[in-house]
């Protein structure tokens, strides 16, 4: 092996083969030995090549150049296929469920074909709208598209936790508009509605799932994996483990849902560890509970029922109740009372009506400052008004305007006041109403009578 030393800290040249490519040696900026091939077997060549990249090393070890530029540029250039696999398996690592990891999954695979992103580098905002704007024009809700922006979403901050990419592009991506588009509208049940379906689903034996979504807000999926070691009698309390928000969550039990679950406990004895249902009521057979109780499925509005309009129902009861929207949540067992109020709380025209119907009745209070019966824009003040009386060429002048501005204003007698003090009719020529002055200041108008009358 032939190979020719440079000076300390410019790497070295050699070649494994005589007549082959030449090699380089060199240290990274970290200090790390590197040995690489030049693929060429010209040593000008190969000398250039070893050249550039002991400048460059040194450019990233003097700190022109921030190394982890390198590895965002080297994990941009991957397949985005390989980073999606990588993600799934952190999902999978993280205890997602396996439907949330499936979703996330499609949900990704279709990105690549939508977007046309074939590498890390390629997926950027203009990419991401445009397979969102492909799946608005498939007729799909602004919800679901959302729900796709949310994965892809997700999927980048990942990438830019573990080093692989250095900010998420596709933050400045707008959400839609959910309200405008909604597809799927609930409406919570009404009480008479709900006695009929709890009358029809006892018969059945059914009655306790029902009551568990109407009076504890379980979903389907915690229905599903209640067991009667959660189901605490002498507290009455429910737990809910495995949730959708993955923590351990206790709740009060109602007393009409307790001796439903008890009822059914005596029935079917079981073990601690049993599930408390070991056979979920589907879709087909709720729908005919429905039907059987005389509920529509969707109203003239448009609005749907389901299972999960019993959390609504639970909501909107709580509301009613006057139960603080922090409650709700508690009980609800959302992780923000907003979700509770906006999507859950469907309070009505009759709600609204009754709140205004317990505001007080207001009766008006006479008022001193209202008798004035003058038509002018002043007000009394004081009960002594500020006005001129035109007797000929003569102005008699109100004292009290005089004393507005003087230091030692006199006060109007409270005792001598009397109707024809409190107001005055004007026209266009005097005033036809005297005002009793200060009585030393009083004038006499005893020559004014004839214009007066």
């Amino acid at each position: 092996m032939a190979s020719k030393q440079r000076g300390k800290g410019s790497g070295s040249l050699y070649q494994r083969v005589k007549g082959g490519p030449w090699n380089v040696s060199f240290y990274d900026y970290a200090g790390r030995r590197k040995n690489q091939s030049t693929r060429t077997t010209d040593k000008a060549a190969a000398t250039r090549i070893l050249n550039k990249l002991v400048s460059e090393t040194a450019l990233r070890r003097d700190g022109v150049i921030n190394p982890r530029d390198d590895r965002y540029a080297s994990e941009g250039r991957k397949p985005l296929s390989e980073h999606i696999a990588a993600y799934l398996t952190h999902c999978q690592n993280a205890g997602r469920a396996a439907q949330s990891v499936f979703e996330v999954r499609v949900q990704l695979t279709a990105m690549i074909t939508g977007s046309k992103a074939n590498r890390l580098s390629d997926l950027t905002a203009d990419a991401l709208e445009l397979h969102l704007s492909t799946r608005q024009h498939r007729g799909l809700s602004a919800r679901t598209v959302n729900r796709t922006r949310a994965i892809a979403m997700a999927f980048v901050n990942w990438c830019v936790k573990t080093g692989r990419a250095e900010r998420n592009p596709l933050s400045i991506v707008p959400k839609q508009d959910e309200l405008s588009d909604r597809r799927r509208v609930r409406r919570a049940l009404t009480d008479d509605e709900l006695s009929r379906l709890l009358a029809e689903a006892q018969k059945r034996g059914r009655d306790a799932w029902y009551l568990a979504a109407a009076f504890a807000g379980l979903r389907k999926g915690d229905l599903e994996r209640l067991i009667w070691a959660d189901v605490n009698f002498k507290e009455s309390t429910l737990t809910i483990r495995e949730g959708k928000a993955k923590r351990v969550d206790v709740i009060p039990m109602h007393p009409q849902l307790a001796d439903a679950l008890q009822r059914r406990l005596q029935a079917n004895p079981a073990l601690p560890t049993t599930r408390v249902w070991s056979a979920s009521v589907g879709n087909l057979t709720r729908q005919k509970d429905f039907k059987r109780a005389g509920i529509d499925l969707v109203d003239a509005q448009g609005r749907v029922v389901d299972l999960h309009a019993l959390r609504a129902t639970l909501a909107t009861q709580l509301a009613r109740a006057s139960v603080t929207p922090q409650v709700a949540q508690r009980i609800l067992r959302h992780s923000d009372y907003r979700t509770t109020l906006k999507h859950y709380t469907m309070l009505g025209l009759v709600d609204t009506a009754a709140a205004i119907a317990k505001l007080p009745f207001v009766k008006p209070t006479p008022s001193e400052s209202l008798r004035a019966t003058g038509t002018t824009d002043i007000s009394p003040v004081s009960g002594c008004m500020p006005y001129c009386v035109q007797l000929g060429s003569e102005t008699v002048r109100n004292s009290a305007s005089q004393r507005t501005t003087s230091a030692g204003r006199h006060e109007c007698d409270a005792k001598e006041k009397s109707p024809q003090t409190q107001g005055y009719s004007h026209n266009s020529s005097h005033f036809n109403q005297c005002t009793r002055l200060d009585s030393n200041q009083r004038h006499s108008v005893s020559k004014t009578d004839a214009l007066s009358s």
